[in-house]
């Protein structure tokens, strides 16, 4: 896994199944999209809600974003503060919380995001519903998302994201996968 653009363009990301866990992993060809469809990115708060191996946390430092990257699993969140410091990365922020949890504390501590990417496991369930509608609904409920900010939401051309406020502005559909862009409602 390379980081395609920016300033850490064709560094790669040392992520091994084996060691870290089986991970779904962004194709190039859908990160290349994403970031396209999301537009320009210097300057802007980016957050990797579900941050995997961190490749789009880390695309998005690469093209000018201050970054926040979460992954509650133990080792690919050290594979993560070690890539940090190892490529000596200023303005990336790493959290280490389930994302139902999080996004309240975020929104209590008043932080705000021009873009949240997530990409939750697509099997996962919290309490008996998918994880995808869970967090879509916390983030519908809180100001995580600053006013005209973007969610970026990947997930299975099956599953059917629930959007409150939020306004479907891009969709494209990526084999199984479906990259669905929202944005939020400006405020008055």
């Amino acid at each position: 896994m390379r980081i395609v653009a920016g300033d850490l363009r064709g560094r790669e990301i040392p992520f091994n199944p084996r060691r870290y866990g089986d991970i779904r992993v962004t194709s190039s060809r859908l990160k290349e999209s994403l970031f396209a469809m999301l537009g320009p990115l210097e300057g802007q708060n980016f957050f990797d809600l579900c941050a995997g191996c961190g490749q789009i946390g880390l695309e998005a430092h690469s093209r000018g974003s201050k970054v926040t990257m979460n992954e509650p699993h133990r080792k690919r969140s050290k594979l993560l503060k070690d890539l940090v410091r190892e490529w000596r990365l200023r303005g990336v922020e790493l959290l280490s919380a389930k994302a139902e949890v999080l996004i309240p504390r975020l929104v209590e501590k008043g932080r705000g995001f021009d873009t949240i990417y997530l990409d939750p496991p697509y099997r996962a369930k919290l309490r008996g519903s998918s994880l995808y509608h869970a967090l879509v609904d916390r983030l519908n409920d809180g100001a995580l998302l600053n006013p005209g900010g973007l969610l970026a939401v990947q997930h299975n051309r099956d599953t059917e994201i629930s959007r409150g406020d939020l306004e479907v502005v891009r969709q494209r559909r990526y084999g199984d996968n479906l990259l669905s862009i929202f944005v939020a409602p400006n405020g008055s």
